[in-house]
């Protein structure tokens, strides 16, 4: 039961932690508030994970961290900062360091060890080693002079009324944050007029004394394998920076993850526990990671979230569930779904331009714009704050932490003992994929993350890659039965190239008999030029809509609302439609047309697609078409996968696809120089992702190359095209930012640099504006050729 803790009213109106500016509710906010309110955010991840400290060999974990949140700001005390808050002028120094000066008083409730760490949180709770180095940290400078000016500007009703706070309320605070029983030791001050003509007189030479033990320790910790020391100091710095962040965002308590019996989450999806498949069942009585192999359509999203009912129990909860995605559309669509059932209020989504997805949502409840873009923002920033329990998330976003990004040990403090959901691993290329499962293994071995790995198809060099990263898992199969009930695509090899006369009058003649028709094609250019040809041919007799990666996300969200609309395995306004798409179709909508025609792609491509028809099995079969032709990748894929496929495809045509077999049409197609290619390139990129991240991974020491790095990798370059820059202008100059950025239209880097080396990229007004020389619709998107 809280009880009410004893205030230090004294400090109230002396001492601020925020201006009106950023204080709750436009006030200013005290010192002792803010430091409250961050004990708080503490408590709650201390009640989310209370045997970590145990977990990773270091019991004092919460001890160190509720005296480096206690003290964590003292150093606002001084005159120019509280200055600064009330209008002054900016302050030139670091106040984390003038904080050091108070550490010495809580000495007794701390061993040596315990006050290293206690220095290190403090410290480095807003600037990484470097920049605390550059101003105060150099080595042969042993003039105390600008710490001596510092400690020189905190007044001594301040100092006294500090010394007070700590002297008479701790014990208070402990127990109505009920934190009574996690170890917190509570230490006898020094006398006031010791302490206060202590910090007066030797503060200054206190600070400098434990910024050179941060230094030394530093060195100590990077040269050090010891997990307790690694992993521990990475929880030290990301719960001290997550609660201190969420303090000052002033979030409510974090939801807590509905994560109970299987029953309760059977019922808040509405399926009845009796008609569950084999695999599903199978997926509830599994502990610890797992890998389920499953036809399309059998339920593999309810059997992942059984998995992770299973997880849980009362020695070893799970705090947080991620599930993670390849595509932003199927992100979206997981978010949504998980949000409505399974989890409402609890998830959070975390992509590139969920802000933006955020914001479509808010006005379809009919939120003015500037309400939705507030709320989106909102919702965006909540996720980033690790607030939500569940997290639809790319896995290139759990990336940011061996790359370490800025905030990179909260990012990483949230994943201790969490459940992952790897949906689609499949989708991505082996250099990708090398560092996904290199940040798996990772995960799993330190931080005792649990995995749950699903797809209709593995290769089986994929499985043995699996079994490594994942080390003792699971294997879950569905049963043949069911794979032989979900047998629904009769294939066909179309010869020649979709593009041809012949075959483009042969699908506008079956888009004409009222079917729902996929064309998908492997690049943006053959999209818009069979689209281009459907229209001419199809007169306004069939609804068309183009479906590509190089539309703005405006446009974009528009066509995939319509598609679902039309064709949408839960739509109750489904009608006829001629679909055509990039593989960006593959596993993003959830969707269900009559047939497919596609160009020819690597095997695991063509069964994505497939997927997307008869997805319901209300057909006994529906077919799926694939052309011979082109044979080579297109620039897309490596030639030798797409011919390998239809090698394959040529043993099976005319006849029901077996989807269990399909596994063994993988391992047909990844062997011999496929094989050793595909391995090689895997083993390169794992060496050197674990070579320059994950062995090189530690606290405090967020790295700049590495982020750059990382951007180039794995994110795509948002450009506007020419035309729109007064468009983009008015609305940024009326306030609506959200809906200005929905003008943007991402390119991979590779296609960013071919424009630039062409001459066709500008800078506009801010310079960080891509401006590019390519026609752009709403109709064909950018059209680069």
């Amino acid at each position: 039961m809280m009880t009410t803790p004893l205030w230090p009213d004294w400090l109230e109106d002396v001492l601020w932690a925020k201006s009106a500016e950023k204080g709750a509710g436009g006030q200013a906010e005290s010192l002792a508030r803010h430091t409250w309110y961050v004990l708080e955010k503490l408590a709650e991840a201390i009640r989310l994970r209370p045997n970590l400290p145990m977990a990773l060999g270091f019991p004092s974990l919460w001890n160190c961290l509720f005296w480096a949140c206690f003290l964590h700001d003292f150093g606002k005390a001084a005159r120019g900062f509280q200055e600064r808050l009330r209008g002054g002028p900016k302050w030139p120094h670091r106040h984390e360091v003038l904080s050091l000066a108070f550490l010495d008083w809580i000495s007794e409730a701390l061993s040596d060890e315990e006050r290293r760490w206690v220095a290190a949180a403090i410290v480095s709770h807003h600037k990484d080693a470097d920049e605390i180095g550059l101003m105060y940290m150099d080595p042969t400078d042993l003039d105390d002079e600008p710490l001596t000016a510092l400690v020189a500007e905190i007044s001594e009703e301040a100092i006294t009324g500090l010394w007070r706070w700590l002297n008479e309320c701790p014990s208070s605070w402990i127990e109505a944050l009920g934190l009574g029983g996690v170890g917190i030791q509570v230490p006898t001050l020094p006398a006031q007029a010791e302490a206060v003509q202590g910090l007066r007189e030797r503060g200054a030479m206190r600070a400098r004394h434990w910024l050179q033990t941060y230094r030394r320790w530093l060195k100590t910790l990077s040269c050090s394998d010891e997990r307790s020391l690694v992993i521990g100091t990475l929880a030290l710095r990301g719960h001290l920076v997550s609660a201190d962040h969420m303090a000052s965002a002033h979030t409510d308590e974090s939801p807590t993850l509905l994560l109970t019996r299987p029953t309760d989450l059977l019922m808040r999806l509405g399926i009845d526990e009796s008609r569950l498949y084999a695999h599903q069942k199978a997926c509830a009585a599994t502990r610890g990671s797992a890998v389920l192999i499953a036809p399309t359509g059998s339920g593999k999203t309810e059997s992942a979230l059984l998995w992770a009912c299973a997880q849980a129990n009362e020695a070893r909860p799970v705090p947080r569930l991620f599930y993670t995605l390849p595509y932003q559309a199927s992100m979206n669509a997981m978010y949504d779904r998980l949000n409505s059932k399974a989890f409402p209020g609890q998830v959070g989504l975390e992509h590139s331009r969920s802000t933006l997805a955020l914001y479509r949502r808010w006005l379809d409840e009919d939120y003015t714009p500037q309400q939705a873009a507030r709320a989106a923002r909102w919702g965006k920033n909540l996720a980033q704050l690790n607030y939500f329990p569940v997290r639809v998330l790319s896995p290139y976003q759990i990336l940011k932490a061996p790359y370490r990004l800025k905030g990179y040990e909260a990012l990483l403090s949230d994943f201790f003992d969490a459940a992952f959901i790897l949906d689609e691993v499949h989708a991505y290329e082996a250099g990708r994929l090398a560092m996904i499962l290199g940040t798996v293994k990772y995960l799993r071995e330190q931080f005792g993350a649990r995995f749950f790995v699903m797809s209709a198809t593995l290769p089986g060099l994929l499985r043995t890659r699996l079994a490594n990263v994942l080390g003792e898992h699971t294997s879950i199969r569905a049963t043949p039965e069911l794979f032989t009930r979900f047998r629904r695509h009769r294939l066909y090899l179309m010869d020649g190239d979709l593009l041809t006369d012949r075959w483009l009058a042969h699908i506008g003649e079956v888009a004409l008999s009222k079917q729902s028709v996929l064309v998908c094609c492997n690049t943006v250019k053959r999209t818009q030029q069979v689209y281009d040809e459907m229209r001419r041919r199809l007169q306004g007799n069939a609804q068309i809509v183009l479906l590509h990666g190089r539309f703005n996300s405006k446009d974009r969200l528009d066509k995939e609302k319509t598609i679902q609309a039309a064709t949408g395995t839960q739509s109750t306004a489904r009608k006829p439609i001629v679909l055509v798409a990039t593989q960006v179709v593959e596993v993003s909508l959830d969707i269900d047309l009559d047939v497919i025609y596609t160009d020819p792609a690597p095997l695991e491509a063509l069964i994505q697609r497939f997927g997307r028809v008869n997805r319901r099995r209300l057909k006994e079969w529906a077919p799926v078409c694939v052309f011979t032709e082109p044979t080579d990748g297109q620039g897309v894929y490596e030639n030798d996968l797409v011919q390998a496929a239809l090698k394959v495809l040529a043993k099976n045509a005319d006849q029901m696809i077996d989807e269990e077999r399909i596994s063994d049409w993988l391992d047909e197609v990844y062997q011999g120089p496929i094989a050793e290619r595909w391995n090689q390139a895997y083993q390169r990129a794992y060496d050197e992702f674990e070579g320059a991240c994950l062995l090189t991974l530690r606290a405090f020491n967020s790295n700049e190359q590495l982020e750059e790095a990382f951007y180039r990798a794995f994110d795509s370059v948002e450009v506007l095209p020419v035309g729109k820059e007064l468009e983009y202008h008015q609305l940024v100059d009326n306030n609506e930012p959200l809906e200005a950025s929905q003008l943007f239209v991402p390119l991979r880097w590779r296609q960013f640099q071919d424009l630039r080396n062409k001459g066709k990229v500008h800078e506009g007004q801010p310079e960080w504006l891509k401006i590019v020389e390519a026609e752009y619709s709403s109709e064909f998107g950018l059209r680069l050729d």
